[in-house]
Parts: C-alpha cells; structure tokens; sequence
C-alpha cells in the first residue's frame, strides 16, 4: 500500500502538530506543507512579458486611464462587453480588449503610476498583431 504524504495548511500549529506525531511513532511519517491562496489584492498591474509599447506621459494615472477610456470608445467604437477596465490602489489602470464570447483578454494597455504627475503606458499584445493604430494609441493621451 503506498503512502500518502499529509497535507496541511503551512502554519505554526500544523507544523508542530506533525513534528510532535512523527516523534511519538516509530513509522516513519511524512509531512508536507501547501500553500493555502487567499484573496490579496493586486496592487498595480504585474507582467511577465516585455511590452510591445511602452510611453511615458507627464499626467497623473487617472487621468490617462480615462483619456485611453474615452479614445477607445471614440475612435474604435467598440460597445462595452468587448473590453474590461481593471483599477488598482496606486492609481494604475489596466485597460484591455475582450472577447466577449471566450472571456479571453486580447492586447492589454498597463497605465502604472509612476509619479504624482507622470504615468508610464505599456501595450502588450498578448499575441496579437499590433496594428500601428494600436501602437501608436497611448500617444493620444500623451
């Protein structure tokens, strides 16, 4: 019969808990640690990737956010279902396509916080191709 190693949450109690059994017994018992995730919020837009596009822009986060906001729905004319508008306690937007369908974001545009005044825009294309339109699009808000 193969052996299952027990889980538990990684805190204090658990681990002394399976410290104090595997002294007490004369088999040798296994304890493995896991992580329990728990809803921490994301504090500014975080990525793996390299943008596609990065600008600096001498405006406050916010402020760029809605310009990028209102040009999108200006020039592209694109009905709300089809992109998604993240926010986050820095200030930092995150501004990006979806597919209404999938539920699968597309390029996404980072508005992070770089100053009180000063914001720098990262377009990542997610695998897209990035027209010029798009890559030039931060420009319009600079």
């Amino acid at each position: 019969m193969p052996y299952v190693a027990q889980e538990h949450q990684c805190d204090s109690q658990a681990v002394a808990n399976a410290l104090l059994q595997s002294s007490q017994s004369s088999g040798a018992n296994q304890f493995r640690c896991v992580v329990v995730s728990k809803d921490v919020p994301v504090l500014k837009p975080e990525r793996t990737a390299l943008p596609d596009v990065s600008l600096s822009i001498e405006r406050p986060a916010i402020e760029v956010g809605k310009c990028l906001h209102d040009k999108l729905q200006l020039r592209f004319n694109l009905p709300r279902e089809f992109y998604k508008i993240s926010a986050y306690p820095d200030g930092s937007q995150t501004v990006a396509l979806v597919n209404p369908f999938t539920k699968i974001e597309g390029l996404q545009i980072d508005v992070v916080k770089t100053g009180i005044s000063q914001s720098m825009v990262n377009v990542y294309s997610n695998g897209t191709i990035l027209s010029q339109a798009w890559k030039k699009f931060p420009e319009l808000c600079g």
